[in-house]
C-alpha cells in the first residue's frame, strides 16, 4: 500500500467498491424536492445564527440547526453544506465524573467554515473524495469538472458541502410518543437541489436529503440522493467527519480496528491503482495502535456484526472507551490527520463511503454511481459511543 506525500490542500480519499450497488426505490420518496421551508421546526430542533462552537458557547454567524436529547446530547448542523459542526454527547470521565463532552473535531469558528477547512464532517455528494484531472465520461459524454472551490487545487469531496439546505422536519420517533425518557432519539432532516447545469461538469438534477438521528449514546446519518431528471446520473455518497476520544489531547494513545478484508492500494496523487491493482488482501487491520502510525487509505470487503453494520473502532485501549463508526455497506476510509494545517493529529477522520475515489472514472464502479431517472438511493451509517 503506498503511503503518498501530503499535498497542500485536503486530500481526496480512495476505497474499495460496495460489489453490490444498492437497490434504487421509487422517488416517491423523493417528496423533500417540494418541502424546503425553512420554518418546519418541532420542539428541541431550532434554527439559530449563534449555533456553534466545539469548545464553548461563543457566539456564532453561521445559521445552524440545534438538536437538544433528554440525556444532555446535542448536535449542530449547518444549514450551509449540512455539515457536523459540534456533536457533544454524555461521557464518563477516567476520575468516573460524567460530563458532556466533544465527539468531534468540527470547524471551530466562521473562517473555518468559509474556507471549509479540512473538510471537517462535510457531506460528501454527488462524488467522494478526488476525481482524476476533474474530469469523466458518463454514458459517452466528457465532463470538465473545476474544483468545488476556487482554492482548491484539485476536484474533490464533491459539491453538497456549498449548498444552502433546509429544515423540512423534525421527527421524535416512536420512543418520544411511548413516554421513554432519555431513550427517545431527536432527529433532523434537511434537504437541498442540485439544478441540471447549475455546477460545471455536472449537468443532472438531484434532489438530496440528510436525516440525523440523536440519542444519548450514538448518532445516527441518513443520505439520500434522488434523480429528478430526465437522465441517468452518476452518484456516490459519503461522509468525512473527523472523531475525538475525550481526554486525549492527541490519537497517539488511542487504537483502530477495521474490520476489512481488502485495502485500496494508491498511487502517489492518491488515486487507486486501475483495475484489480486497487485492492490487495488484508486480514483486518489492528488494534492498531496509532503513535507514529500515519494513515490515509481507505478499506472495503467490510466483515458486519450478527446486526449487519460493520463497525470501525476508534477506541482507548486502556479504558476501552471509544467510538465505533457502523455501515451496512461501501467502504472506509481512515486519515489521521498528519498534515492538517490546523489541529494535526488531534482527531481521526474515519469516513463511511459508498464507493471508491474516482469512481465516475472507473469500469468496475459503473454500476455502484450510476442512479435512474426516478430511482432514490440511500445511504446510511452512524457513530455509536462505546463505554
Amino acid at each position: 500500500m503506498t503511503r503518498p506525500a501530503r499535498d497542500d490542500a485536503r486530500r481526496g480519499r480512495a476505497g474499495t467498491p460496495s460489489g453490490v450497488p444498492a437497490r434504487p426505490s421509487s422517488c416517491r420518496s423523493c417528496l423533500f424536492v417540494r418541502r424546503t421551508e425553512r420554518s418546519l421546526l418541532v420542539t428541541s430542533a431550532t434554527v439559530c445564527s449563534n449555533a456553534f462552537s466545539a469548545r464553548s458557547e461563543t457566539a456564532s454567524t453561521v445559521p445552524a440547526v440545534r438538536l437538544h436529547h433528554p440525556s444532555g446530547a446535542e448536535l449542530v448542523v449547518a444549514l450551509r453544506g449540512a455539515a457536523v459542526l459540534a456533536w457533544r454527547a454524555p461521557w464518563r470521565g477516567a476520575d468516573g465524573t460524567a460530563r458532556i463532552e466533544d465527539l468531534v473535531d468540527g470547524y471551530a469558528d466562521e473562517t473555518e467554515v468559509a474556507a471549509h477547512d479540512a473538510a471537517r464532517s462535510a457531506l460528501m455528494a454527488p462524488f467522494v473524495n478526488r476525481l482524476a484531472g476533474g474530469e469523466y465520461r458518463f454514458d459517452g459524454v466528457r465532463h470538465q469538472m473545476p474544483p468545488v472551490l476556487p482554492w482548491e487545487p484539485v476536484t474533490m469531496h464533491g459539491f453538497a458541502r456549498t449548498l444552502d439546505w433546509a429544515v423540512v422536519e423534525r421527527v421524535g420517533g416512536p420512543a418520544e410518543a411511548a413516554g421513554e425518557g432519555d431513550a427517545r432519539p431527536v432527529s433532523v432532516r434537511l434537504a437541498a437541489t442540485v439544478a441540471a447545469d447549475a455546477h460545471a461538469g455536472y449537468p443532472f438534477a438531484l434532489a438530496l436529503e440528510v436525516e440525523y438521528a440523536l440519542d444519548a449514546g450514538s448518532l445516527g446519518v441518513t443520505m439520500r440522493a434522488c434523480n429528478v431528471g430526465g437522465t441517468a446520473a452518476p452518484v456516490a455518497l459519503g461522509w468525512h467527519p473527523y472523531l475525538r476520544v475525550p481526554g486525549h489531547e492527541t490519537i497517539d494513545r488511542l487504537e483502530l480496528t477495521v474490520p476489512a478484508g481488502r485495502a485500496v492500494v494508491t498511487d502517489p496523487g492518491l488515486l487507486p491503482l486501475a483495475g484489480p491493482e486497487a485492492f490487495t488482501a488484508v486480514d483486518g487491520l489492528g488494534p492498531l495502535p496509532l503513535a507514529g502510525v500515519r494513515l490515509d487509505h481507505a478499506f472495503g470487503a467490510l466483515r458486519a456484526d450478527v446486526d449487519g453494520r460493520a463497525r470501525t473502532l476508534l477506541r482507548d485501549p486502556a479504558t476501552g472507551q471509544g467510538l465505533a463508526v457502523w455501515q451496512r455497506r461501501g467502504l472506509v476510509h481512515v486519515y489521521t490527520g498528519d498534515g492538517l494545517a490546523r489541529r494535526e493529529r488531534t482527531a481521526v477522520a474515519v469516513e463511511p463511503v459508498e464507493t471508491l475515489t474516482d469512481a465516475f472514472n472507473r469500469p468496475d464502479c459503473a454500476a455502484d454511481v450510476r442512479l435512474e431517472p426516478g430511482a432514490v438511493r440511500e445511504f446510511a451509517f452512524g457513530v455509536e459511543i462505546l463505554t
